[in-house]
């Protein structure tokens, strides 16, 4: 600790343990008859990794505890909705003075996880899921037909989620997603909270920032590649000895609950190149 007066004297040391258990399999059919070839396979991979022991935090309480979670497990407020109104407000119980001297209508609810019936530190809980997923699978499929070819590929991951959290109203934009679903006078919501500039609210700034009303789940499904393709029959006295003409695309589709960042980005703030989707054609000449 700080008050040891050493705290910076003492060596970094490996005071953990993590059990890393998973598997994984891949199949594959293939069928070839006459003219007509294709092939389907399938492979996926399962890992969920166990803190078994770490020095904790003293006095944390049981539930925030990293032992018996993933790593870098999620440790936030869980959001309980939006105060409707006045009359929501005045009919609060929660103390929430640790929280904020004045809440609104439109305000973030949280829960009261000890059941002291004041919101503080020890209502943050630590959940079963982090920012990696625990399942990557994916899907390929090939065929041939006289001289028309056509392949794809699917891609995804599922078990995990993500901040989404930008610096909106005095800094930038609001995130469509936000300003869709958020409380107004004219619309109240008991379920959103009302939008804020740059953390002028408890729930938008500072610890209480961190709550499960901005995590987004990423599981996603994508359909990577796509192709279809057509060779041209060719004699053999040609000068041309193969001639295929292809259509090709890249990132075409995705399947997610995530309607606001890419499934595959890692930052919270949104601040990363998006998969691009990409349509190209070309052929292809041998002499």
């Amino acid at each position: 600790p700080q008050s040891s007066g050493i705290a910076d004297l003492l060596p970094p040391v490996n005071a953990g343990k993590v059990d890393n258990k998973g598997f994984e399999f891949s199949l594959m059919y293939s069928h070839n008859r006459s003219d007509v070839r294709w092939n389907v396979g399938a492979n996926a991979g399962y890992a969920k990794n166990k803190v078994v022991y770490m020095d904790e935090i003293p006095g944390a309480p049981e539930w925030q505890w990293q032992e018996g979670k993933p790593m870098n497990a999620h440790l936030v407020y869980k959001s309980a909705g939006a105060f409707l109104d006045s009359e929501d407000v005045a009919a609060n119980a929660l103390d929430y003075s640790g929280v904020t001297a004045d809440l609104k209508p439109g305000d973030m609810k949280f829960e009261d996880i000890d059941g002291n019936g004041i919101i503080n530190g020890d209502d943050q809980v630590r959940l079963d899921e982090s920012d990696e997923p625990t399942w990557n699978y994916g899907a390929t499929f090939n065929l041939t037909w006289k001289g028309f070819d056509f392949s794809f590929l699917l891609q995804g991951a599922a078990g995990h989620s993500i901040r989404i959290y930008t610096e909106s109203g005095d800094i930038g934009n609001y995130l469509k997603y936000f300003h869709d679903n958020r409380w107004t006078i004219d619309n109240p919501s008991s379920l959103y909270p009302r939008l804020h500039s740059r953390g002028d609210t408890y729930y938008s700034g500072g610890a209480f920032s961190n709550n499960t009303y901005w995590l987004f789940d990423r599981d996603y499904l994508r359909l990577k590649n796509l192709e279809i393709g057509y060779t041209v029959p060719m004699g053999q006295q040609n000068v041309v000895q193969r001639f295929r003409v292809y259509l090709r695309g890249f990132n075409l589709l995705t399947f997610h609950k995530n309607k606001i960042y890419d499934p595959e980005g890692t930052n919270s703030a949104g601040t990363f190149y998006p998969q691009a989707r990409i349509i190209s054609g070309g052929f292809i000449i041998a002499f």
